[in-house]
């Protein structure tokens, strides 16, 4: 939603008191030209060197501008940090009231026989990309980078939301030496403030500054030696976690006016977004969509065929652009172009729904790629998707048709991100996006050892929910071939035939069959055959390697792995280590594995199950969670021994 405040203060001119960056343009330490590597991080592929930032409001008798000026040093050390020649600026708004940046300085420094060559950045180098309906990223990339080079660059953003008052992010993937940010304010505008993440602030002061009309007050932020953020596995978005300072717009108080409430309350933002013609009112204005709507469910007497065969409609023909928003584009034009957002895809499901006499609401909610979302701030910036709630034959379903392959009922991993917000006249509040919905695969293999040491026979794979969507899209994506090519690859894997089922019954699971002959999971040794009993599905090493995390772990779903093992072994042969049973299980049950090994006749089998019975661990929970997956690993790689008679 677009918000802009234009401010008529009778006011004589107020200046900011702009502050000054700690180094200056094209004054390269000698130091910073010969680094080799970072002392505080020798595995640092590159350094920020100073990155500094001010945001001030400037005021006088036309009115209010926002600005942004920043200066980012950076110094690269490895091919690996070549990357970070290529920056953007995130613009908010559209046409002339869009965001703009000015002043863009953008040079690269080399040492080349002992002398500084400097390189500017041509006009090429420069470009605008759209991100989503609102937002386009002025990208630019540095020329002449290499290995050992500094990069330099600084701009000025205006702009006329305040409600887009700039965060200041001190961390980043690589280290930084030095972050450094003001935030300047006048008395009229109230922003709130919080810190996030893990690292000290080393220094923070306010000033207050006065001109002849008001007074304002300048934050200053200091952070020196930033360690390098560290991606984990399964995680949410790195802006939930990594170091920096946000700010929310509150209230505007301007002399001689009232008060005006800006972040207000989520119930404001409710009635404001239910009123609002280009979100709330799209629905009501949508009857041309019922004459489609009747042909659709010509015949069909329950709301959940009705539902059914819209969903169907929608998400088969209408092609997701991978853009992730809430606001839709006029609902003929994506009919037309059969592509659009996730907001254009949901709104019109939502849209036809309704013109079947299935109650829907639009449930605002923030992907996991996005970050979570703070309810102490009611702000639409918090939001970057929008999915249906229907009610459907007295139950009740959350819809999201960007999926092609995706069964009714079911949401993207995206959206199991917490909470989601309910727009609603009669039901507005918040909703826990979960599900019962799990990751769920049952494997079997059906082998017979040859002499020689290969294995021979049928490999099934049977998967259900999300493991079973994550399939069919890999399928068609690829084709049946390069399927198998992918699941084979880099295996002794030689594939007789094939046979798949349910690809195409999206409420059904997926069953994928193979008579193969395998000749890399059995090692030969004089008069011993060494099997890893694991064709697929083998923990091979821990996913969470750090001892300490100061994350939570969300996999967003349950998951569970049924692994079933049969082989006959070769006359001549005996067995002379079995792998013993296991059992492991976290407090509460919230993993499970059980391990166990039989043999009957000339037969071996082994079934193991791995379990992930809850969504999310908390930090607490890691070192527990990080032992558990190393006994995992550790049972897994234990093979069964054979030895001749």
């Amino acid at each position: 939603m677009k918000i802009i405040f234009f401010l008529s203060l009778i006011l004589s001119l107020g200046i900011a008191h702009a502050q000054k960056s700690p180094i200056k343009f094209g004054e390269i330490p000698m130091e910073d030209l010969t680094m080799k590597s970072y002392d505080k991080d020798s595995s640092a592929s590159a350094v920020v060197l100073v990155d500094y930032g001010q945001a001030y409001i400037r005021i006088n008798a036309g009115g209010a501008k926002l600005y942004f000026d920043r200066h980012t040093r950076i110094k690269i050390l490895k091919k690996e940090g070549l990357e970070y020649a290529n920056a953007s600026i995130p613009l908010y708004g559209q046409g002339s009231s869009a965001e703009s940046v000015g002043g863009l300085k953008a040079v690269t420094y080399n040492l080349e026989n002992g002398k500084v060559v400097e390189s500017k950045i041509a006009k090429e180098g420069v470009f605008k990309e759209n991100f989503s309906r609102y937002i386009h990223l002025q990208k630019f990339t540095l020329p002449d980078v290499k290995v050992g080079s500094v990069i330099e660059y600084s701009y000025k953003v205006t702009s006329d939301y305040f409600t887009n008052f700039p965060n200041w992010q001190f961390q980043r993937a690589i280290p930084t030496r030095l972050s450094e940010y003001w935030a300047i304010i006048p008395e009229y505008f109230h922003y709130e403030k919080y810190m996030q993440g893990y690292v000290p602030v080393t220094s923070y002061e306010v000033k207050d500054n006065t001109s002849a009309d008001f007074n304002e007050k300048a934050h200053h932020w200091i952070v020196k030696n930033v360690p390098a953020f560290k991606d984990e596995p399964y995680m949410t978005s790195e802006d939930d976690y990594i170091s920096k300072m946000n700010f929310a717009l509150s209230t505007i108080s301007i002399p001689g006016s009232m008060t005006r409430e800006v972040m207000g309350s989520w119930q404001k933002l409710n009635e404001i977004l239910l009123e609002d013609e280009d979100f709330g009112k799209v629905i009501d204005k949508s009857g041309f969509l019922k004459s489609d709507v009747a042909q659709l469910t010509a015949g069909l007497t329950t709301q959940k065929q009705k539902a059914q065969a819209i969903y169907q409609y929608v998400s088969n023909n209408i092609e997701w652009d991978g853009t992730k928003d809430y606001y839709p584009d006029p609902l003929k034009k994506i009919l037309e172009k059969k592509k659009g957002t996730s907001g254009d895809i949901n709104v019109l499901l939502a849209s036809m729904l309704d013109k079947a006499g299935i109650p829907v609401e639009m449930v605002l909610l923030s992907t996991r790629d996005h970050g979570f979302i703070r309810e102490a701030y009611p702000m639409t910036r918090q939001f970057n998707y929008v999915i249906v709630q229907a009610k459907v034959d007295d139950a009740t379903m959350l819809l999201d048709a960007t999926e092609k392959y995706l069964p009714l009922g079911m949401l993207p991993e995206r959206c199991l991100n917490g909470k989601g917000l309910v727009i609603s006249k009669t039901n507005h509040g918040w909703l826990t996006i979960d599900t019962k919905v799990k990751a769920k695969s049952i494997i079997s293999a059906d082998l017979k050892l040859t002499a020689d040491g290969q294995l021979n026979g049928k490999l099934e794979l049977n998967k259900d929910g999300y493991d079973a969507l994550n399939a069919r899209k890999k399928y068609y994506k690829d084709g049946e071939e390069e399927y198998v090519k992918r699941i084979t690859h880099n295996k002794g894997w030689e594939v007789q035939s094939k046979a798949f089922e349910g690809m195409d019954k999206l409420q059904e699971k997926t069953k994928e069959t193979y008579e193969l002959e395998v000749a890399d999971h059995v090692s030969v040794a004089g008069s011993q055959m060494y099997i890893n009993p694991y064709l697929v599905s083998q923990l091979t090493e821990n996913p969470f390697k750090l001892e300490e995390r100061s994350y939570p772990v969300d996999f967003g779903r349950s998951e569970e792995t049924l692994y079933m093992f049969k082989m006959i072994i070769p006359d001549g042969y005996v067995i002379d280590e079995l792998p013993p049973a296991k059992v492991l299980a976290m407090p509460g049950n919230a993993a499970r594995f059980v391990y166990s090994t039989t043999m009957i006749g000339n037969m071996i089998s082994l079934t193991s199950t791995l379990s992930i019975n809850k969504p999310m661990f908390i930090q607490v929970d890691y070192p527990i969670l990080r032992e558990f997956y190393n006994h995992v690993v550790a049972k897994q790689a234990e093979q069964i021994v054979l030895k001749k008679k």
